[in-house]
């Protein structure tokens, strides 16, 4: 996805990653017109990016670190959550179908580690890195995450 002074190929990101952001965006802002600008921005910024990045991982982790980070600044600008996603959000399994709602009742802290754990397929010295957290506290919000979700949908998965 690079070309030979190492630069991405924005046209590949986009496509190969635009669900991802889409995702992410979705998951923290619970509102598909704010996920949708903040998609945009996220790309924009993406677009005017002038530096290369080291590898492909290196690209994904700087669009997420970018999505979330977008997602909190619409959060301080708009207080508000209005609609229900839960027929806005599609998945391709269906035990992730099912507890995609729970996960999305969680508090940030907890929603985001198990988005990037489960959903995305983040080991949690990954999530630490890309969430500028100690690994150990990744690992308290996965159990604490676990636990709250265990609790929502109860003996369900058992």
């Amino acid at each position: 996805m690079q070309d030979r002074e190492g630069h991405y190929k924005f046209e590949e990101a986009f496509i190969k990653y635009s669900d991802m952001v889409t995702r992410i965006s979705i998951l923290n802002l619970r509102n598909s017109a704010d996920a949708k600008d903040c998609f945009q921005n996220v790309f924009i910024k993406l677009y005017q990016y002038q530096n290369t990045f080291e590898s492909e991982e290196h690209l994904k982790a700087w669009l997420i670190r970018v999505t979330i980070n977008e997602c909190k600044n619409f959060q301080k600008l708009f207080y508000k959550r209005t609609m229900d996603i839960d027929d806005v959000i599609v998945c391709q399994h269906q035990e992730q179908l099912i507890l995609l709602p729970s996960v999305l009742k969680l508090p940030h802290k907890y929603k985001n580690v198990l988005y990037l754990h489960y959903y995305e397929g983040y080991k949690t010295f990954e999530i630490a890195e890309m969430l500028n957290m100690n690994e150990n506290t990744v690992k308290s919000h996965l159990k604490r995450g676990r636990e709250l979700l265990k609790k929502e949908v109860g003996d369900y998965y058992e």
